[in-house]
């Protein structure tokens, strides 16, 4: 079933918690290649289709080039640039309301990427003449500047808090409501729970396992949980509830130009909640809980 969503038409019929697995402007071309195509089109859980017909795709006429599209950690909400008129809108996939972000506006700088805070809250900015990278409060407009090096890893759930990563082996974690610094450790950079000071990380050192460590002792917060032997762990995602899942590349169904992905409850015994293929080669698509840092 597909639907679609530009000028005169609406998303509504999307079941409440009919997720987006992963977005495609893509179309096959020679030799197996795949290029940029409008419109954007969003594939749920349940099997459904959205068609974004009033998302930007190109950067300009005749420039095959994909502009600024980013999805939520969950996949329920996107941030895209409206060709009507250059404004960045975030649109919840489940109700179909689209909520214009002040402060910004086609055209931008580019080469622009952008990515999305659980719920739409935040987007950050980044790019090759955008430096240092910026988060953007699409309820204030208003942005914050990170310092030079410092890359945004994740949003606590409720968008309280955000750890940043050095890539030194150090995270800072900030307030999102002054944006002072709160938290500084030397630790791998990993999933943020809503507590501010857990973090869940996956260490592929001496097995593949998720462990939890307490940002303020240094020490762990939790007992490590074992990825299945078949599958290679990718990202983890805490909820509002406190649930943690895990994003894996299934070894075993993942071959030529294909790769299989799966969703987990990782704190509910691994139960699985979600698995999906997409096509290996077609590297343009953007795939929910798979970030582009």
């Amino acid at each position: 079933m597909t639907l679609w969503a530009g000028p005169g038409s609406s998303v509504h019929a999307t079941a409440a918690k009919d997720f987006v697995r992963y977005a495609d402007d893509s179309c096959p071309g020679k030799n197996g290649e795949y290029y940029v195509c409008a419109p954007w089109r969003l594939s749920l859980r349940g099997g459904k289709v959205i068609r974004l017909k009033e998302a930007r795709v190109f950067i300009g006429p005749g420039k095959k080039i994909r502009a600024p599209f980013a999805l939520s950690p969950h996949g329920s909400k996107a941030a895209y640039f409206r060709l009507k008129d250059g404004a960045l809108v975030v649109r919840d996939i489940t109700t179909g309301r689209v909520r214009v972000v002040p402060g910004i506006r086609w055209p931008v700088d580019l080469p622009l990427q952008i990515s999305l805070s659980p719920g739409g809250r935040f987007v950050v900015l980044r790019g090759d003449y955008l430096q240092p990278r910026r988060v953007l409060d699409t309820v204030t407009g208003r942005t914050h500047p990170l310092p030079a090096g410092r890359t945004p890893w994740s949003f606590s759930p409720d968008n309280a808090h955000l750890l940043a990563s050095d890539g030194d082996g150090r995270s800072v974690v900030y307030s999102t409501a002054d944006w002072s610094v709160v938290r500084r450790a030397r630790t791998p950079a990993g999933s943020l729970h809503t507590d501010g000071t857990t973090i869940a990380y996956i260490d592929r050192r001496g097995g593949h396992r998720i462990r939890f460590l307490n940002l303020v002792t240094g020490r762990p917060a939790g007992a490590p949980l074992k990825i299945p032997a078949d599958e290679s762990g990718h990202w983890l995602l805490w909820d509002r509830a406190g649930n943690l899942d895990l994003l894996t590349m299934v070894k075993s169904r993942s071959a030529g130009d294909h790769t299989t992905f799966r969703w987990r409850r990782a704190s509910d015994g691994m139960r699985v909640l979600d698995t999906f293929t997409n096509r290996s080669s077609d590297e343009i698509d953007v795939i929910t809980g798979l970030p582009d840092l």
